[in-house]
């Protein structure tokens, strides 16, 4: 047999050299798979806090010019909701809407805790926990400024005629 030091005889390696003394060897990088909870909870959120509201605001809108004339007849005390009967698929609607972004909300919520909590994502997590919380308060704004301007656009009421 020969060894690496014989003088003029072959010369046999290793198929890996060792490093130089002094060498920091770190483990191989690991390719990291995507993880798109956050990014999910993130896409709900913005359905249930934005588009929900958005529909909810056309919705009144349209409940408010419809059903306006028998509002402004009744007083605080005396509303007859016999009112919304021209309009009474428009709040179904209105209602379905409500109750769809109520679940999808909640849902995006968890799902942004978990996303959260796991490091899933953590931003998008994080921006659906945000947009789920804040979610009802641009409904009813939506909703409240809808039902007013509908309201205020009536011909023949006090408000601007469109």
């Amino acid at each position: 047999m020969s060894s690496p030091s014989a003088p003029d005889g072959p010369v046999f390696t290793a198929p890996h050299v060792a490093p130089p003394v002094g060498t920091l060897l770190a483990p191989v990088p690991t390719k990291r798979r995507g993880r798109p909870l956050g990014t999910w909870a993130l896409l709900l959120a913005l359905i249930a806090g934005v588009l929900a509201s958005a529909v909810a605001g056309f919705v009144a809108f349209r409940i408010a010019r419809g059903a306006g004339p028998g509002l402004l007849a009744a007083g605080p005390s005396t509303i007859d909701l016999r009112v919304l009967s021209p309009v009474r698929d428009l709040v179904l609607v209105g209602e379905v809407t409500f109750w769809t972004a109520t679940v999808i909300g909640v849902t995006a919520v968890a799902m942004g805790i978990v996303a959260t909590v796991r490091g899933s994502a953590r931003g998008a997590g994080i921006a659906a926990i945000v947009i789920g919380v804040l979610g009802p308060v641009l409904y009813g704004i939506f909703v409240a400024l809808a039902l007013v301007g509908g309201i205020a656009t009536l011909p023949g009421g006090t408000g601007v005629a469109v």
